[in-house]
């Protein structure tokens, strides 16, 4: 198989995190044998009940390592698909997110079902899953943490039905530290996902999971102009129709209220100084840090978007665009933003550690960049990063 010996190459040439899994598990070359390996994940709700099916009838614990195997197999394609120039580095995001956002679905679910074979349930009570950062956004990369929120609802006073009753704070702060557990503790068959949660109302100091209602009291009344900004990116990704609709509905009316457009502007400005001091770029070619990247678009983009209360979309692309409708953003920055994008995705599998790849890969990086050669790239990735500079420099100082 002549084609999986060039997989190979590329692989140990250029991605050493995808050479790194393969070292952990040489098993994964084998999904390569297929061709259909090379098809992008699903939508969530089709990985999530192929998740599902999958783990029905195992152990908890041979459950927990059997989704291991399957999505790391699935993140582990998606890396080759992008090295072989299988696929548009502009799809990996979205791969990588639908595959992501699949498995919390689908591990949330396994998780209530063996929790509850030792606390029961609270009968019309709820766990939801809300995305933010590169997850609510449906970008995430090779390396990309899960950002999250854990809200439920229940009814007023409502216990668990169980031998050992529960309160629904109890109960389903319990629940979701079993959620995340199930994300990610490494098993026998490997890590599975980094999960981050500080998003949380008061951060690291509050509960793990928040009541749908305590929540919006929350960002309506006390939330800082950085958490709303972090609201911009926020998504529900597990949780009933009915829920999920009410809880994106009342986030966007969150962010299109009426505010302070100096005081906004101001915070944001203060904001991205902080963290400029505190998180240096790695070098010229830190997509995210620094003058001109990913970062300074963001911040460009969410600050608008709560200003003026227009392109009030999780994925940054749609806000561009949403907020050039209103005349509020030249919409030729969102190539600026998909040539960066395609950089950080290649970047994040190329050169994981120093974003400056090695002398051998960077006529490949440039390819799959959709440039003829490194030289190119970088004087089109530097003009990006000017007008990115020069657009946050205006939205932060205002008319």
């Amino acid at each position: 198989r002549p084609q999986l010996a060039s997989h190979l190459a590329l692989i140990l040439t250029h991605a050493p995190p995808l050479a790194d899994m393969l070292a952990r598990r040489p098993t994964l070359l084998d999904g390569l044998i297929d061709e259909s390996s090379f098809a992008l994940p699903p939508e969530p709700t089709t990985m999530s009940e192929g998740l599902r099916r999958s783990m029905a009838g195992e152990s908890y614990h041979r459950a927990l390592d059997r989704a291991r195997r399957q999505v790391n197999e699935r993140r582990f394609s998606l890396g080759v698909q992008l090295t072989a120039a299988h696929a548009d580095p502009l799809d990996l995001p979205m791969g990588y997110s639908n595959a992501a956002e699949g498995t919390v679905d689908a591990m949330a679910d396994v998780a209530a079902e063996e929790f509850a074979r030792v606390h029961a349930r609270i009968e019309g009570g709820e766990l939801m899953v809300l995305a933010l950062g590169r997850l609510g956004g449906r970008a995430l990369t090779h390396a990309s943490d899960l950002d999250i929120i854990y809200l439920y609802d229940a009814p007023a006073g409502a216990m668990s039905d169980g031998r050992k009753p529960l309160s629904a704070t109890d109960y389903f702060n319990r629940l979701a530290n079993r959620v995340t557990a199930a994300l990610s503790v490494s098993t026998g068959a490997g890590p599975l996902y980094d999960v981050d949660t500080r998003l949380r109302p008061q951060g690291g100091e509050g509960m793990l999971a928040v009541s749908l209602q305590g929540f919006l009291d929350y960002q309506r009344g006390e939330a800082w102009t950085w958490e709303h900004m972090a609201l911009c990116r926020a998504r529900p990704i597990h949780a009933s129709p009915d829920r999920r609709k009410q809880l994106s509905d009342e986030i966007c009316a969150i962010l299109a209220a009426k505010r302070d457009p100096a005081k906004t502007r101001s915070d944001a400005a203060k904001m991205r100084d902080d963290m400029a001091r505190h998180k240096k770029p790695s070098g010229p070619l830190d997509i995210k840090l620094g003058p001109g990247g990913l970062i300074d678009l963001e911040f460009a983009v969410h600050t608008l978007q709560l200003v003026h209360g227009k392109g009030l979309d999780p994925r940054l692309e749609h806000a561009i665009a949403g907020l050039a409708e209103h005349g509020l953003i030249d919409a030729a920055f969102d190539p600026d933003l998909r040539l960066l994008s395609r950089m950080l995705v290649v970047m994040r599998l190329v050169a994981p550690e120093s974003n400056e790849p090695a002398e051998k890969s960077r006529s490949l990086v440039a390819a799959l960049c959709g440039h003829d050669g490194w030289d190119s790239l970088l004087a089109a990735h530097d003009e990006a990063r000017q007008r990115i500079a020069e657009l946050w420099k205006n939205v932060r100082e205002g008319p």
